[in-house]
């Protein structure tokens, strides 16, 4: 009888542990997606957004695993996208169109990280208006020299003036380094971000010129894209949803978003870039994934009257989509 009772409470205590190692299997949440997202340029605060979604743990609430790939420029992280190697990557929504047009990248907008122009052009305190600036040395570096081109006639046009009217000074490296000493009377293509922070703190009283308000439409200048045959897959709705929430933490809590991005990128922790995170929490999109296609097919035509697009810029819905987050 003995013997019965301990072979009878082994098999309960077994039974037991089998049930307690099926329950714990079955709870165990499923394994992360993999995300890889390309970066424009090496990590930086314009980036908040993508840093705050993992020091906050958004993006694995979602079921992602999201990787963040430095580029040389947001054309590689195009490529990637288009090749199937990257699920996202930030752009730019001019280089975007022209991607689309000219290379016949598919590849789609589906979020704005921000929803401005961040390039501008600064000119010392003496000049007052961009038509003050005829005569003088205005110096630029981009990665797009045709757009810089367009830009740059645009402003100088909506002021009465040409390119004759000026004489441009390509700059290779330190747009701010070149203002100071001199050796320009005012920069363009210059992010009202870094550089406008960096002179400020040398010259407070610098003239800033936005592009917006000076010609040039309205332009996205941080969008993500992705292939436009990859928009039904579930995990684009999940890391948008947590993106969302990145932005909105960012606005809330600007102070606590600077420590965790400085924690993630310590190396990066600088008053220079503190300011510019400062700066960049205000211009970041409340609704990421929302689009004002009016606005895109506005900028479309502004390409379009230009040498930069080989072709006619199709419909926006071709390479620009909102992506509805309600529940599906």
């Amino acid at each position: 009888m003995r013997c019965f009772s301990k072979c009878f409470l082994s098999l309960v205590i077994l039974i037991s542990g089998l049930c307690n190692a099926q329950a714990s299997t079955t709870s165990e949440a499923p394994p992360l997606k993999k995300y890889v997202v390309y970066l424009d340029w090496f990590l930086n605060p314009h980036h908040a957004p993508l840093v705050i979604g993992l020091k906050k743990g958004f993006f694995k609430e979602q079921g992602l695993d999201v990787e963040l790939v430095s580029a040389g420029g947001s054309e590689e992280g195009s490529k990637q996208v288009a090749a199937g190697n990257a699920d996202l990557a930030v752009s730019k929504q001019s280089a975007h169109l022209v991607r689309v047009v000219n290379q016949r990248m598919p590849i789609v907008r589906i979020a704005t990280l921000i929803d401005r122009p961040l390039e501008c052009l600064i000119a010392d305190e003496k000049y007052l208006d961009i038509h003050s600036l005829k005569g003088k040395r205005i110096g630029f570096t981009s990665s797009s020299v045709e757009f810089a081109t367009l830009a740059i006639e645009t402003l100088l046009k909506t002021h009465g003036l040409g390119l004759k009217d000026i004489t441009l000074v390509p700059i290779s490296s330190g747009m701010p380094a070149a203002f100071l000493s001199g050796q320009t009377d005012a920069i363009f293509s210059a992010y009202r971000t870094y550089e406008l922070e960096d002179i400020r703190v040398h010259k407070p009283n610098v003239n800033v010129f936005y592009y917006e308000e000076n010609g040039i439409p309205p332009f996205e200048q941080s969008i993500l894209v992705a292939h436009k045959d990859k928009l039904d897959q579930p995990e684009l709705k999940k890391f948008l949803t947590a993106l969302k929430q990145s932005v909105t933490y960012i606005k809330q809590s600007p102070t606590e978003s600077w420590k965790l991005y400085a924690a993630y990128a310590p190396e990066q922790d600088t008053e220079l870039n503190q300011r510019v995170f400062g700066s960049i929490t205000g211009l970041l999109s409340d609704m990421p994934e929302k689009l004002d296609a009016s606005r895109y097919e506005i900028f479309a035509k502004f390409l379009g009257n230009s040498a930069i697009l080989k072709e006619q810029a199709p419909s926006v819905d071709t390479y620009a989509k909102e992506i509805n987050l309600g529940r599906s």
